[in-house]
C-alpha cells in the first residue's frame, strides 16, 4: 500500500538524475517486485489468470515491434526512450502478470479501496489548498522530495501551468493536464467507492480547475457515460437539464475571468499541437524509425515514429482489456464504471494523453488489470503491506 499512497498522493516526490525523474512511487513500485515475485508461484506453476494472459498477448505485437523499431532506428532523448520502455513496454507485464495474483486477493480489495480514497481526498484538499493560496499570495506551498521533485522546486509555474494570470490546478501532480487526465482515468473508480456527495463534487472542481480544455472534455464524456445509464428516469433527466444550464451559464463568466473568450474553446492551433496533425498527410507504413516522444495527440506520435502498421498494433494495445472484458462479458465481466476509465483515457489521447508522464501509464495499466480481477478466486495468500 506504501505504493499506492507515494503514486497517487505524491507522484512527483523524488529527485532527478541527468533531467531523469526518481520518484518514490516507481521506486517502491519496482522494488517490491522481487518480494511479489516468489509469491504468484504455486507448486511451481505462476498463477496467471486466462483474461490478463489473454490482455498481455494482445499487447505483445506492439511492444515486439517497437522494440524492433527503436532497435533499428534513432533516437533523440534518453529520458523520453527510457520512459517509453518503462511506461509502455514494461507496465503491461508487471501488472498483468507480477501483480496480477495481488490484485486479486481479497486483501488487497479491501485495504486498497480505503487508501485510495484517502489519497485522492489529501490530494483534493491539498489542491484546493494551494490553488486558493497562490491566487492570494502568488505562492504554493511546496514540499521538497514529496509534493514537488526537488530539482522541480519553485519552477512548477514554468511547466506549463499558467493560463493568463491564473495558476491551473495542479495539487501534487506539478503539471494541469496531468492531473486532468490521471483524474480522469480514476474517476469512474473513484466516484464508484466514494461514499460523500461533497467529495465527490470537490473532485469534479479540482478537474475542471486544471483549466485544461482536455479536460473539460474528459469530464462531458464522463457525464455522458453517466447520464447514459441513468436516462432512464425524470431524476436523470433532470440532472441532465441542470447540467447543460450550468455549463451554458457558468463556461462564459469562467472564461472572462480568465481574460478570455469562446474561441478559447474553438482554437484552430489546437494550443500549439496543430503540427503534430501534419503527419497525417505524410505517413508510411513502417514509420520513420526516429522516435523522439510520444507528445501530446498519442496517435499522431505513434504514427510518425512507428507507421500505420504501429499505430494499428497500438490501437489493439490500447484497448486490449476492453476486448478481453468484452470477450468473457457471460463470466461476470462487464462494462461498468471500472470500466469507463478505458473508455475516457483513449479518447483523451487524441488530445493530450500524458501518457510519458509519471505516473499516467502506472494508473492506466493498475486499472487494466483491476478491471479484470476475479471475484476473490484466488486463496489469501498475499500479504499487502
Amino acid at each position: 500500500m506504501l505504493a499506492v499512497i507515494f503514486l497517487v498522493a505524491f507522484p512527483k516526490g523524488g529527485f532527478k538524475v541527468a533531467d531523469i525523474p526518481i520518484t518514490w512511487g516507481y521506486v517502491i513500485l519496482f522494488l517490491s517486485v522481487p518480494f511479489i515475485l516468489p509469491t504468484i508461484f504455486d507448486h511451481g506453476k505462476a498463477y496467471f489468470s486466462k483474461e490478463r494472459r489473454l490482455t498481455l498477448g494482445l499487447c505483445l505485437p506492439f511492444i515486439v515491434y517497437s522494440i524492433f523499431i527503436l532497435l533499428l532506428g534513432t533516437h533523440e532523448s534518453v529520458g523520453f526512450l527510457i520512459s517509453f520502455i518503462l511506461n509502455i513496454l514494461i507496465m503491461p507485464i508487471l501488472f498483468m502478470f507480477i501483480f496480477g495474483k495481488l490484485i486479486d486477493s481479497r486483501n488487497f480489495e479491501s485495504l486498497f479501496k480505503k487508501v485510495f480514497i484517502a489519497c485522492v481526498r489529501f490530494i483534493i484538499i491539498f489542491g484546493l489548498f494551494i490553488f486558493v493560496q497562490r491566487i492570494l499570495t502568488g505562492n504554493g506551498l511546496e514540499i521538497p522530495y514529496l509534493t514537488v521533485n526537488i530539482d522541480d522546486f519553485g519552477h512548477i509555474d514554468e511547466k506549463f501551468n499558467l493560463r493568463g494570470n491564473i495558476m491551473k490546478f495542479t495539487s501534487t501532480y506539478n503539471n494541469g493536464n496531468i492531473f486532468g487526465v490521471c483524474m480522469l482515468l480514476l474517476a469512474p473508480l473513484y466516484t464508484q467507492i466514494e461514499k460523500y456527495k461533497v467529495y465527490k463534487i470537490l473532485f469534479f472542481i479540482s478537474i475542471a480547475l486544471t483549466l485544461s480544455r482536455t479536460s473539460w472534455i474528459g469530464i462531458i464524456l464522463f457525464f455522458m457515460l453517466l447520464f447514459k445509464k441513468n436516462l432512464t428516469t425524470i431524476k436523470g433527466w433532470s440532472i441532465l437539464i441542470l447540467s447543460i444550464a450550468s455549463l451554458v451559464i457558468v463556461t462564459p463568466i469562467l472564461l472572462s475571468l480568465l481574460d478570455l473568450d469562446m474561441s478559447f474553446l474553438f482554437d484552430k492551433n489546437l494550443g500549439g499541437r496543430s503540427g503534430q496533425l501534419n503527419v497525417f498527410d505524410n505517413f508510411t507504413f513502417f514509420g520513420s524509425g526516429h522516435y523522439d516522444v510520444i507528445a501530446e495527440i498519442v496517435y499522431a506520435s505513434v504514427l510518425q515514429t512507428f507507421g500505420f502498421v504501429g499505430l494499428l498494433l497500438f490501437l489493439v494495445y490500447m484497448f486490449s482489456a476492453l476486448i478481453v472484458c468484452l470477450i468473457y462479458k457471460k463470466r461476470k465481466v462487464n462494462l461498468t464504471y471500472d470500466h469507463w476509465g478505458l473508455i475516457l483515457y483513449p479518447i483523451l489521447c487524441i488530445s493530450d494523453g500524458a501518457m510519458l508522464f509519471i505516473p499516467t501509464m502506472v494508473f492506466f495499466w493498475f486499472l487494466s488489470s483491476y478491471v479484470l480481477r476475479r471475484q476473490f478466486d484466488v486463496t489469501n495468500t498475499v500479504q499487502v503491506n
